[in-house]
């Protein structure tokens, strides 16, 4: 629980909806979290990677608010069948297709602006449109492949070979 997760944001955002969050992991941010933090949030702490798939396979959906330029963790919860609720900047770009993307898999929705008011919005509306019946995780799981590391392996010794071919 780091600053560029922006975890607050969830924090705020749940505190207004009102609805079950459930926040796993550590670190400096933790205190100051769980202080802001109405009963409907829950604080796990550190988990097992077992009890972690678990709790996304078992989510209505993964909510990430920070930006990286890949981010792990909604790939993980992709590979576990969840959709994401993510802003809309970084990597997650790269590793998200939105419910309204054409010719992809849809695997989640995005909110544009980091910042807790956007992010409940974007919330009420899936909540609203109940819009993870609208998922299919085999699909979400079946998306997330394209992040494993054979794939990686392959595309990138793929690009290798087709770099050499053309060099020649």
């Amino acid at each position: 629980l780091v600053p560029n997760k922006r975890i607050d944001l969830l924090v705020k955002a749940f505190n207004q909806l009102n609805l079950p969050l459930i926040i796993i992991g550590s670190g400096p941010e933790k205190k100051e979290l769980m202080k802001i933090a109405n009963k409907n949030i829950k604080f796990l702490g550190y988990q097992s990677d077992h009890n972690i798939k678990t709790y996304m396979e078992e989510c209505r959906a993964f909510v990430y608010a920070g930006t990286e330029d890949f981010g792990i963790a909604p790939v993980e919860a992709m590979a576990a069948g969840a959709p994401i609720i993510a802003l809309k900047k970084a990597g997650i770009l790269d590793t998200v297709n939105c419910i309204n993307s054409k010719n992809k898999i849809p695997t989640g929705i995005f909110f544009n602006n980091q910042n807790h008011k956007n992010l409940r919005e974007c919330i009420n509306f899936f909540e609203e449109k109940k819009l993870w019946l609208e998922f299919s995780s085999e699909d979400i799981n079946l998306w997330a492949k394209n992040f494993s590391i054979d794939n990686f392996k392959n595309k990138f010794s793929d690009y290798i070979d087709k770099s050499l071919a053309e060099f020649k």
